[in-house]
């Protein structure tokens, strides 16, 4: 059953994608925000998030199979975000542009991160375009909230600008993965 799901997705499956995340999203908002004391608001972004990684994933090849429900899969990425963004948020800390492509864009930072790579990031954030790239560059580098975007960039609510991020960041992920595979770049081994 998972696996015929994974491979569905893996396919293209958007409706197995949309079941997964309507069967999961109210017990995982409730169990995120009580684990972690995050806010409704970072809970919702964190299972986009967690959502986005789980497909992202799939469609990578990196998830093949589960040796795990996939309820146990998605709370594990969701413990990671909510971890890393505790760790942040002690830090105090603005994210600068390279740490954020870093950390967010290029998947596999145990091996350090080759210039190059960075090099990809950063032209990745560029060909993203507008409005998109503002919009990713005010919540992640000046730190806005969501409010504060909806605001300044005329979104008609909060939830709007939240979907759009989502949206971007999806959008920027791909881009850099066509800019990883053109041909003209270099890529280090293990990015590929």
């Amino acid at each position: 059953m998972q696996s015929e799901i994974i491979e569905k997705i893996r396919s293209g499956g958007q409706a197995e994608l949309a079941w997964i995340y309507e069967e999961y999203r109210q017990e995982f908002l409730q169990w995120i925000g009580k684990e972690y004391r995050c806010s409704s608001d970072d809970c919702k972004d964190i299972y986009q998030l967690t959502i986005l990684i789980f497909h992202d994933n799939i469609k990578q090849g990196k998830l093949e199979h589960l040796v795990s429900s996939v309820k146990t899969y998605l709370f594990g990425i969701g413990k990671n975000i909510a971890l890393e963004n505790m760790r942040k948020e002690k830090r105090y800390t603005p994210i600068n542009q390279e740490k954020w492509l870093k950390e967010y864009l290029i998947d596999d930072t145990s091996q350090g991160t080759d210039e190059s790579v960075f090099e990809l990031a950063k032209t990745a954030l560029e060909k993203l375009g507008q409005p998109c790239q503002k919009l990713v560059e005010m919540f992640y580098y000046e730190k806005k909230t969501i409010t504060e975007i909806a605001t300044a960039m005329q979104y008609k609510n909060p939830e709007t600008a939240k979907n759009q991020k989502c949206k971007c960041m999806a959008r920027l992920r791909k881009i850099f993965d066509i800019e990883m595979t053109k041909p003209q770049n270099v890529v280090p081994h293990g990015y590929q």
